[in-house]
């Protein structure tokens, strides 16, 4: 082997361990964005979570609400047919 492919062997193998740092700090890149990418979803389900719940709270208040309007006007109309009709 000749001084010139000791030079290519040894640059080449300078090149792969080059390489193969620069994919093992883009995977600890990755992993460390999938981890921050998973706690904001953790997170925003959470608060979709907290959110549905006080909503359907909210919904079945006013349907409450909503529901015994409809017996008050429905009541206030049968009232008022029997004045007219007295």
């Amino acid at each position: 082997m000749t001084n010139q492919d000791q030079l290519n062997l040894a640059m080449q193998a300078v090149c792969l361990i080059q390489q193969n740092q620069m994919l093992k700090q883009q995977n600890a890149m990755l992993r460390d964005l999938i981890d921050r990418v998973d706690s904001v979803g953790d997170l925003l389900w959470r608060m979709d979570r907290r959110h549905g719940i006080t909503r359907s709270q909210v919904d079945q208040a006013g349907m409450r609400k909503r529901a015994a309007k409809k017996r008050h006007l429905a009541c206030q109309k049968a009232i008022s047919r029997k004045r007219q009709g007295k």
